[in-house]
């Protein structure tokens, strides 16, 4: 009889090959080879996240910070687990894996560096498998049984027999000081480390769920802040003007705008005649839509500077008034018909919010039903843990067929049921539950109608009005989508509930399947099994597939709406903040977008052209092309990345940095967090 099939039989095997030595005593080829296997375990069980311009982004992180290891001989690899829960770990042998939620969390490169730092002190310092690693992997592996419990009670009850190392204090320090260390050598900000870690105590506080898998696998943030705050890279006392200054410049070359600010400020407080400092200054401003200001801090930079820096300064002025001669002035619209027009637009939003929000809660019933006859089938799950699994086997087939299926109903409930997918995200607009895309979209619309409502409408917003008609189309398409993605959704599960009574079926005859003593079954049993397996792997991948598309649905929709938080932003208000946006999507993407006049020439958006950037560097052609196809088909830039098959995640990542890019907040972040962490403000100059 055949009971708890393949995860038990894997675990075993993984825990008997991890716990004779502590992985100091190991050779390096022999930890990369137990990492190699352990990799192998992973990928079967889980789903990899293969989208082209997304892995080059998060291995470009990676790669910055393993130039600098110590451990030149470890061959470091990064994979993205498809998997909406903040988290990463390492398995030994140089194999990192980073969630798409915690990709989703991080607000900036240097936030992404810090997790990715982490993990690698732990292989550069060759500590034992880490609690948080071994709880991942076998939290992957118990997947394949435990997939068909939502409790995950086999997983609990592990831990509670002590089976999982707990990792040690003292590791985890070490981890984080490597991780900064990396950082620093590799030209990311150390402040990082810290402001992710705001962010994920706030959530902490706040008891979100989406946290709760890396709160479980990493020590409490507070700690770990109390530690960072000790190290010198985060201490001003420690930094020399000359290196605050190299980090400012370091932090504008990567547009990171705000931060870059920041620092400077510090440093002129410190010392109010530093003309390097008031030119770094100078850009920093006029990205964030201070032209005027920025002309004054150059001016000043300009008479208190050396030669060389008083011609930098005087040219930059220079290009600045080159540029106001491009600046086109747009007809002004009518302003009670746009009013009009965006209140009208955003009443249509609420009444289609309700339609979405209740087949969301419908959707949320189908999902517990699913779990509910899900917990059921576990009972009948064999298990194969006595058995010797032979490469070629007929034993070996069913394994992989039940692992294809487990991995199917993994996908198609995060794709449907997550808070980053359709059911869990759209949200609600009813009174003092308002959340989700939803609330994104109302507060959009009214950020639209504010400066409508004064007398006269500021000047910065008259610039804007020629781009809401553009944006309120997209936010209309959101809508549209964020439906669509709800009812497929719920049809996938619908799939999925159908699909398990064969489900049933084939695990009972599992049941009854007899082993011979070569540890195989036979011929005619497997005979017998093969259709049954076929027809499940087939009707889960359905599933799985018709959750996927609900999700690209979804994510259209969260890109729509960055786009308009772009667009909001003033950038295409001038040429010189549209110059700044255009340095932003060069040292991003390869690629400066298109000139400015264009853009205008075009009825263009800011958030249209960062979009097609990021279209044109998935898809391998250029901004003006992938432009031309959508005004040659009558359709926006989103639906173009549909058309061509781009992952509408990756999309939307990309959107969200640029946007942080400007809008990132060091300071407001770890006030935010203040009273949460352990976090010394003025340690850190804030």
């Amino acid at each position: 009889m055949l009971r708890r099939t393949v995860p038990i039989f894997v675990i075993v095997s993984l825990l008997s090959a991890i716990c004779p030595a502590p992985i100091a005593a190991m050779s390096t080829q022999a930890e990369i080879a137990l990492g190699q296997s352990e990799d192998q375990q992973i990928v079967a069980s889980s789903v990899i996240e293969t989208d082209p311009l997304l892995n080059a982004y998060v291995q470009g992180v990676a790669g910055n910070l393993w130039n600098q290891v110590q451990r030149k001989d470890v061959p470091y690899s990064i994979k993205i687990i498809k998997d909406s829960q903040v988290n990463s770990f390492a398995t030994v042998g140089g194999f990192v894996y980073v969630n798409e939620g915690l990709i989703d969390f991080v607000q900036s490169d240097d936030e992404l560096a810090g997790v990715v730092g982490h993990e690698t002190g732990h292989i550069e310092r060759r500590h034992v498998l880490t609690a948080n690693s071994k709880a991942e992997i076998l939290d992957i592996l118990f997947g394949i049984a435990s997939i068909f419990s939502p409790i995950l009670y086999e997983f609990g009850g592990l831990a509670e027999a002590g089976l999982l190392m707990k990792i040690s204090r003292e590791d985890e320090i070490q981890a984080d000081r490597y991780g900064l260390q990396l950082m620093s050598r590799a030209g990311y900000d150390p402040e990082a480390m810290v402001t992710i870690m705001a962010h994920l105590g706030v959530l902490q506080d706040e008891h979100d769920d989406a946290v709760s898998k890396y709160l479980e696998d990493h020590p409490d943030p507070k700690a770990r802040v109390a530690h960072l705050m000790g190290y010198p890279e985060l201490d001003p006392t420690e930094v020399t003007p000359t290196q605050q200054l190299v980090q400012a410049s370091s932090d504008e070359e990567r547009a990171r705008y705000d931060f870059a600010r920041l620092r400077l400020d510090q440093l002129l407080a410190k010392d109010p005649q530093s003309s390097e400092a008031l030119l770094e200054l100078g850009q920093s401003e006029l990205a964030l839509g201070l032209p005027n200001k920025s002309e004054q801090t150059l001016a000043e930079a300009a008479q208190l500077g050396t030669p060389l820096t008083r011609a930098t300064a005087n040219q930059r002025i220079a290009a600045l008034r080159a540029m106001e001669v491009q600046r086109v002035t747009l007809t002004k619209p009518n302003l009670p018909k746009l009013q009009s027009a965006v209140q009208a637009a955003q009443a249509a939003q609420l009444a289609d919010a309700t339609q979405i929000s209740d087949r969301a809660a419908e959707g949320k019933g189908q999902i517990k039903s699913v779990q509910d006859r899900l917990e059921t089938l576990q009972y009948e799950i064999p298990d194969f843990s006595r058995i010797n699994i032979h490469r070629g086997s007929r034993v070996e087939a069913v394994e992989k067929n039940i692992t294809s299926i487990a991995r199917s109903v993994n996908s198609t409930l995060e794709d449907a049921g997550s808070d980053q997918s359709p059911i869990g995200g759209v949200g609600s607009l009813d009174k003092n539950k308002e959340s989700g895309l939803l609330k994104e979209s109302a507060d959009i619309y009214s950020e639209m109608l504010a400066p409508l409502s004064m007398s006269p409408v500021p000047a910065e917003s008259v610039a804007i009005l020629p781009s809401y008609p553009s944006m309120m189309n997209e936010l209309t398409l959101a809508d549209g989508e964020m439906l669509r993605s709800v009812d497929a959704a719920r049809a996938s599960l619908t799939m999925l509930d159908q699909s398990l009574g064969d489900l049933d079926e084939l695990l009972k005859e599992l049941d009854r399947a007899q082993i011979s003593f070569n540890g195989d079954i036979s011929p005619s049993e497997y005979t017998t099994l093969a259709p049954l397996m076929h027809k499940n792997v087939d009707e889960f991948n359905a599933a799985a597939t018709a959750a996927s598309q609900g999700l690209q649905l979804f994510n259209l929709a969260r890109a729509r709406q960055l786009s308009t938080r772009i667009t909001l932003l003033g950038l295409g208000t001038s040429p010189q903040l549209y110059s700044t946006l255009q340095y932003a999507l060069q040292q991003r993407f390869g690629s400066s977008g298109i000139d400015y006049r264009t853009m205008l020439h075009d009825d263009l958006t800011p958030g249209d052209v960062v979009a097609a950037t990021i279209v044109a560097a998935d898809i391998k052609s250029t901004p003006e092309s992938v432009i031309a196809e959508a005004k040659a088909s009558n359709q926006t830039i989103v639906d173009i990345a549909n058309a061509h098959k781009m992952h509408a995640w990756p999309l939307e990542i990309f959107m969200g940095l640029v946007y942080l890019d400007y809008t990132d907040d060091p300071a407001k972040e770890l006030r935010k967090a203040d009273g949460t962490l352990a976090i010394d403000l003025d340690k850190l100059g804030l």
